[in-house]
């Protein structure tokens, strides 16, 4: 279930996201604790079939975070597998969830 406006306590004043990315990374993050890596790949997956638009939506924040520009016309390919690698960086990202650094 994709967060709404009046459910939210974030400010987006000076945000480098808008309401409807963080609501579609929030929305992602809810798939996070489900199991192992293989349970959360099909789960993906299986949202993305039900709704093509959201992939869209999701390779689009990918490219966001990962600095890439997009240009309002450009065509973006959904027949494209997405790792979970990706996914949980745009959580980290969007949602600013902290993380950790180890020096060794």
């Amino acid at each position: 279930m994709p967060a709404t406006f009046g459910q939210s306590n974030i400010s987006f004043v000076a945000s480098t996201f808008t309401f409807e990315e963080f609501s579609v990374a929030y929305e992602l993050s809810l798939i996070t604790d489900v199991g192992g890596v293989y349970r959360r790949k099909q789960l993906y997956d299986q949202m993305f079939q039900k709704d093509p638009d959201k992939k869209r939506k999701v390779i689009e924040l990918i490219l966001k975070v990962k600095g890439k520009t997009i240009k309002d016309k450009a065509k973006i390919p959904t027949n494209v597998d997405i790792a979970l690698s990706n996914i949980d960086l745009v959580i980290q990202e969007v949602l600013k969830k902290p993380s950790v650094n180890i020096y060794a």
